[in-house]
């Protein structure tokens, strides 16, 4: 399976990052796209599940001297409110990559959004390092937003902080000040609903980053959207990683343009299927079909959509007229 299991004594690191952006028409001696971020900073909180509880632990916080991006964009300027100068202090970053390995352990990631294992993966890889981190990761923005009613909204760290009460006493955007502020919201959700409930949630949404978890296809030209939609029928037959027949959970229903599913590896777990029926310039349809094992937003997406279909059929909820079109007619 594709996600880790939560039992008592599972830890989990509340992790953040910043990094540093190449400048605009500054020309490098290497691909910019194999280093579209330099990390700058490191900020993370441990905690353990204890009995239904979540327990902090300890916390880390280093910075990082960047040999690449060694002067601060404008955008990173702004947002972090950091100087060219601070660029200076702290450690190389193979040294700080090792301290915060030895301080994770065999925990789960969190973070807020999914672009922090990336970023770090890429920077692991472009300095020469094992770029596989051999840890789950959990994206808790659709977790809060599961829990606070939201679902199928993504709020940032600071309105989910607004949301709990909770006291912003340090600058946003710098990692450590983003990773107690996430912890405090992982806090909260245990605080305000029943652990049972949390842990089969984030169990469900853990992913492993070192394991591809987004598929794509792209079909050949039809005469109409019809055949097109056809042509996806054995992307959606199949596992992507291991190659065994999937399972039906939700089976394939279109609704408007879009054909959505909810598909199930017994090896790997749950996979979200969406294809949609595009039309190119010569006039002829084709389907474009993704596959990813299921998060919290795609399971509400997937059961949201399915009820329209249930009520309204393939044409969807009827769009409300605006009072201005109910005039014209």
């Amino acid at each position: 399976m594709l996600s880790r299991k939560i039992t008592d004594g599972t830890e989990f690191v509340v992790f953040d990052m910043e990094w540093n952006q190449p400048m605009p028409g500054k020309e490098y001696p290497f691909e910019v796209s194999k280093l579209t971020g330099e990390i700058i900073e490191i900020g993370a909180l441990k905690y353990t599940y204890d009995n239904g509880e979540l327990v902090y632990r300890d916390s880390f916080s280093t910075d990082i001297i960047p040999v690449k991006y060694t002067k601060l964009h404008y955008h990173v300027k702004k947002v972090t409110h950091k100087k060219n100068s601070d660029l200076q202090k702290g450690i190389p970053f193979k040294e700080a990559y090792t301290l915060f390995r030895e301080f994770c352990g065999d925990a789960i990631l969190v973070g807020w959004g999914s672009s922090d294992p990336a970023m770090l993966k890429m920077n692991l890889e472009f300095f020469g390092m094992d770029s596989k981190l051999g840890m789950f990761f959990l994206d808790l923005q659709p977790i809060f937003s599961l829990f606070a009613g939201l679902q199928g909204m993504q709020r940032s760290v600071e309105a989910a902080v607004d949301f709990y009460n909770i006291d912003k006493k340090e600058i946003f955007h710098s990692a450590t000040a983003d990773a107690h502020y996430t912890g405090a919201v992982f806090e909260e959700i245990f605080n305000h609903n029943k652990p049972s409930e949390v842990i089969s949630a984030i169990s469900s949404s853990s992913i492993d980053p070192d394991v591809p978890s987004d598929f794509s296809f792209v079909g050949p030209e039809c005469l109409d959207s019809n055949t097109a939609f056809t042509t996806s029928g054995n992307f959606m037959t199949s596992c992507p990683l291991c190659g065994g027949k999937l399972g039906v959970k939700i089976p394939p229903f279109r609704i408007r343009k879009s054909q959505y599913a909810l598909l199930e590896c017994r090896e790997h777990g749950e996979l979200f299927s969406r294809t949609r029926v595009k039309k190119n310039k010569a006039g002829n349809y084709y389907a474009a079909a993704v596959m990813r094992f299921a998060t919290q937003n795609d399971y509400w997406l997937v059961a949201s959509k399915k009820e329209e279909f249930d009520k309204y059929g393939e044409k969807g909820k009827p769009v409300e007229k605006t009072e201005e079109e109910d005039n014209a007619t």
